[in-house]
């Protein structure tokens, strides 16, 4: 006898018992499953709450909304709620002790969904093999503020709501995840981009602790935390920009009145707002829930039981170059403006770099007379490496030196072609096996999503992707996907020389 393919199927959680859809086979997906209370009404601006538990069967048939947020109504985009704190799980069978894969979704803190179009965990299940959650978590002020005002005393642990929002996500699958045929004994934490900074805060944040074995970083690792006095300084200017005269009234102000303001109010530029003193939502020290930065825990141990595999694309800042409205990236005014941005990040010789990246150019000019698409290619270049290729090596560097274990490599596909390079964000096409509805469905193309895949499935399976562990001592420990070499040097020994990477 033959399973309807799409008969439901039941799981039981421990809130209640939930109606799932079979999708091929037996394989199918649980959607919409309530992991904490609705953050609406007295609830919003504060920690994630249990959810209410349910008699009978719930369905889990819809896909929940995407947090509240701004730009997501737009082709592709999605429905969005405060009434989001559920998660979607896909599972191979319902039967069965598989590897999880909990995907964090990115979108620089403002923007995202666990659901489909954003969020394909469907094909991730196939292509590896695992059960894959994909929880919402609050974003923008809502879930990103930190407490500030004449009240923020009692407002105290409502900071970095986002991550708490994760955590909870991650103990409800720890208790729950057997029940789709998952193992809870064996569960990686994923993710790209904001999703994988998360997880940087996930690995040094001690309630997250236990419920991951695992973690796979993809665009984004440690580096990107703001101080509490700068994002205390946002959130009393979005007080002011809201019109209420402290968190109790933000709490119940008008949802659109805070949508509306909280993207005014951080810099529009994606460079800036990444570099020292740039202002954005985001992950913030605040001192009660983060109360270690999370480069110093790990430097102390605080991951080295759970083996990293950290990636990025190669040309990272192309999507903000190419891709988005100017006002997502600033052109360089001048050279000097350049290297004054340069040093601001670190560089002791921007002049030294710079030339080493005008030689990566391929048609460089000289010195005295750069065009301005040139400057735009050179900030690129330099932007790519300091929010995102840099901080992959210095996190395996840091778990290493304190006994841990990491995997690097460097995503180095082109699916838009050379002139967009391998930018943010591409790999997803691969993961969510894109390839079809981009129409790059080749052997070519294949090859690298089966690369990549097949790398993440090995290391969900057993912690290791299949190369050797990160080593400081050897020149080409990152691996390349997607690239004419299997290893290379992170950073290029040309950028090394000229940019040391400090721990």
């Amino acid at each position: 006898m033959t399973t309807d393919p799409h008969a439901p199927f039941t799981a039981r959680t421990t809130h209640g018992a939930v109606r799932g859809t079979r999708t091929d086979g037996t394989a199918g997906v649980f959607a919409g499953i309530p992991f904490a209370a609705p953050p609406v009404g007295p609830l919003r601006l504060r920690p994630p709450q249990p959810p209410t538990p349910w008699e009978g069967v719930r369905e889990a048939t819809a896909f929940p909304a995407g947090p509240a947020q701004r730009g997501a109504d737009g082709p592709g985009g999605w429905e969005t709620s405060e009434d989001c704190l559920y998660l979607n799980v896909w599972t191979p069978d319902v039967d069965g002790r598989r590897p999880v894969l909990v995907w964090i979704y990115g979108g620089g803190f403002e923007l995202g969904t666990a659901s489909p179009p954003l969020t394909d965990g469907g094909a991730l299940s196939r292509l590896t093999g695992a059960v894959v959650v994909a929880p919402n978590y609050r974003v923008g002020a809502l879930g990103w503020l930190t407490p500030a005002g004449p009240d923020a005393e009692r407002w105290a642990d409502s900071a970095n709501l986002g991550l708490q929002d994760q955590t909870a996500a991650l103990r409800w699958i720890s208790d729950n995840i057997g029940a789709f045929g998952g193992d809870p004994d064996n569960v990686t934490i994923a993710g790209h981009s904001a999703g994988a900074f998360s997880i940087g805060a996930l690995l040094a944040r001690p309630a997250a602790r236990g419920t991951f074995h695992k973690a796979i970083l993809h665009s984004g690792s440690i580096g990107r935390v703001y101080p509490a006095d700068l994002s205390a300084s946002l959130t009393e200017e979005l007080l002011a920009e809201v019109g209420a005269k402290d968190l109790d009234e933000l709490s119940s102000a008008p949802l659109d009145r805070i949508l509306d303001a909280q993207h005014t109010l951080i810099d529009q530029d994606f460079g800036v707002r990444n570099l020292p003193g740039g202002r954005a939502w985001g992950l913030v020290l605040d001192g009660t829930v983060l109360t270690e930065d999370p480069a110093e825990a790990i430097a102390a141990g605080a991951a080295a039981g759970v083996p990293l595999l950290i990636g990025a694309d190669r040309d990272e800042f192309r999507t903000f170059q190419y891709l988005f409205n100017s006002e997502f990236y600033r052109h360089p005014a001048d050279e000097q403006a350049l290297l004054a941005e340069m040093e601001s990040a670190g560089v002791e010789h921007p002049r030294e770099l710079l030339a080493a990246y005008r030689a990566q150019l391929p048609s460089p000019t000289t010195p005295d007379s750069p065009r301005r698409s040139e400057l735009s290619d050179l900030r690129t270049l330099f932007l790519s490496d300091a929010v995102y290729r840099r901080r992959v090596t210095r996190l395996a560097r840091v778990q290493t030196a304190a006994g841990g274990t990491a995997y690097t490599y460097l995503f180095a596909a082109e699916p838009l072609g050379p002139q967009y390079g391998a930018f943010h964000g591409c790999e997803r096409f691969y993961a969510f096996d894109q390839l079809a509805a981009l129409r790059i469905d080749t052997p070519e193309q294949r090859a690298v999503r089966d690369a990549l895949t097949g790398a993440w499935s090995a290391f969900l399976a057993d912690g290791d992707p299949g190369w050797p562990a990160y080593d400081e001592e050897r020149a080409d420990s990152t691996r390349l996907i997607g690239g004419a070499v299997p290893f290379v040097e992170e950073p290029p020994a040309e950028v090394a020389r000229r940019w040391p990477l400090t721990p």
